[in-house]
């Protein structure tokens, strides 16, 4: 995993994320200072498609990586790793994309613990927050 490792705590820049969910990011630290020790952003996860993979040229091997599934937040707290993605209005396709993330995460990483997939967000709805607990999707309204 090549992305850099964040001391957990408000950054000055956020590695490609947009200014919603920047907003949630930080309420989220504002709320929990302690949650965690450290972060990743935007962790790259999935498979490359076979014609870019095996691409001769340099122009088509430099696009991979924007084929990759991007994890907002990859936490860290001793021996925990959390999965995070941030949604303003977090709907029922928030837990399929988390859950799927965490999937990826798992194959591609084989972290030493099984990681919780988590939905930080500014509001959901009763039968998202249902369904995420079935899911064993943790969500946060911040």
């Amino acid at each position: 995993m090549a992305e850099t490792m964040y001391k957990y705590g408000k950054l000055p820049h956020y590695p490609h994320m947009m200014p919603a969910d920047v907003a949630i990011w930080e309420r989220f630290i504002d709320a929990f200072p302690g949650a965690y020790d450290a972060c990743q952003y935007d962790v790259k996860v999935g498979t490359v498609p076979g014609f870019v993979e095996g691409a001769e040229h340099t122009h088509e091997q430099a696009q991979a990586p924007l084929y990759l599934r991007k994890i907002d937040v990859v936490a860290y707290k001793a021996e925990q790793i959390d999965i995070i993605e941030l949604k303003p209005n977090a709907s029922m396709s928030s837990i399929g994309q988390v859950n799927g993330y965490r999937i990826l995460f798992v194959r591609d990483f084989n972290p030493p613990v099984k990681p919780k997939a988590i939905v930080i967000t500014d509001r959901y709805d009763f039968d998202t927050a249902h369904a995420a607990a079935e899911q064993d999707v943790v969500m946060v309204q911040v």
